[in-house]
């Protein structure tokens, strides 16, 4: 039986079990981007936006209740792939329950998320059983997703919105203990490489979305100047989100102290949301069935909610020195893009006009970066 890693080991990376894992994750993340994707008449309703979160906020705690698991104690021995291997099926058969109509296939969606967090409580109560020193941790924790999973079945109980409240009070409860219970997780704080490797690699998966939305747009769609134009501003976006996520993740948290690790944690829900919508406003830019006032709204949704929160990150943990710098840089970019949606007379104005913010934002942080090194 191997011991479990701990924070202290050194060049603790991802396993071919979690990358297995994240792969498994795709379609559930796909299908849930996809639901921005259906526009009506130019139109996306503001219940495609409150589904869309809905779905995500249970898929992302379904995968990070995981990682965490792996990040703090993996065995990597015979029991514990099996244990993996069954959340696999049961995230398989929740993505397969994703969909518009989410009413239709509630029940199935629910109980195979249920069955995700249990099978996680399942991981923690046998480290429990077998691992005195971190026993306090993997007792609080195994507790308060217990009460959540109880919480969330409630909803079985109930129709209509009241059984949502159910579910998500529950998913809420499984993110507000940890909170609460900081004092528990110092004990078993999280590794410094491995849990920002894997956000990052969950993070490359949502642009790879930005990707395929773009490559699925050119299907049914002849090959114009304007077109063509459209597609380069947003592969070049793309390409300067990751330069923007990766270098600040190299340079400022991996391999840092981050403790219980939850400001990463909790700010990848807003990033992994914010590159769903971006996957959505890349699509609507080559294939134009948003009205513009749309367009713009589902722009301010994609596109703030993820630098909204990389900004987060980047004044969190970048050094104090730079802090005044950071702020204005982020205010600035917030101001202009804010402006941009204003003003902006067209769709192609708006994605083109976005991706020059985007790659002037990533230019200066690049900079800032090497002036840094220099001194």
């Amino acid at each position: 039986m191997s011991e479990p890693t701990t924070p202290g080991d050194k060049h603790r990376s991802a396993t071919w079990l979690e990358l297995f894992f994240d792969l498994v994750f795709v379609v559930a993340i796909a299908k849930a981007a996809h639901i921005l994707q259906h526009a009506h008449d130019g139109h996306i309703g503001a219940e495609a936006y409150l589904k869309y979160i809905l779905i995500m906020i249970p898929i992302w705690w379904a995968w990070t209740g995981n990682t965490l698991f792996a990040n703090r104690f993996d065995r990597d021995d015979t029991l514990q792939k099996l244990l993996s291997f069954a959340q696999m099926f049961c995230i398989t058969l929740l993505a397969a329950n994703i969909s518009t109509d989410f009413d239709a296939h509630y029940r199935p969606f629910l109980l195979s998320y249920a069955a995700i967090r249990f099978l996680t409580v399942v991981m923690y109560v046998r480290i429990s059983l077998r691992s005195a020193e971190t026993r306090p941790v993997s007792n609080f924790l195994s507790f308060a997703f217990s009460i959540g999973i109880l919480v969330s079945l409630g909803s079985l109980f109930f129709d209509g919105p009241l059984r949502y409240i159910f579910l998500y009070g529950g998913i809420g409860l499984d993110m507000i203990l940890p909170l609460i219970g900081r004092r528990f997780l110092k004990q078993a704080p999280v590794h410094a490489h491995h849990l920002p490797e894997r956000f990052g690699l969950l993070s490359i998966i949502l642009l790879g979305e930005s990707v395929l939305s773009l490559s699925n747009s050119f299907e049914n769609l002849s090959w114009t100047p304007l077109s063509l134009t459209m597609a380069t501003g947003s592969f070049i976006m793309a390409c300067s989100l990751w330069w923007l996520y990766f270098n600040n993740m190299d340079r400022h948290i991996m391999g840092k102290k981050l403790g219980t690790g939850q400001s990463v944690i909790y700010s990848h829900l807003f990033i992994y949301s914010g590159l769903g919508g971006i996957a959505a406003m890349i699509r609507f830019a080559v294939l134009p069935e948003l009205t513009l006032i749309e367009y713009k709204l589902l722009s301010a949704f994609g596109v703030l909610t993820l630098m909204l929160a990389l900004q987060y990150l980047h004044i969190l943990y970048h050094p104090k020195t730079i802090l005044k710098y950071s702020l204005m840089k982020a205010a600035g970019f917030n101001g202009l893009f804010i402006l941009l949606l204003i003003a902006a007379p067209s769709v192609h104005f708006v994605l083109l006009g976005t991706t020059v913010f985007i790659t002037g934002y990533t230019i200066l942080d690049h900079g800032r970066f090497h002036q840094e090194k220099k001194h």
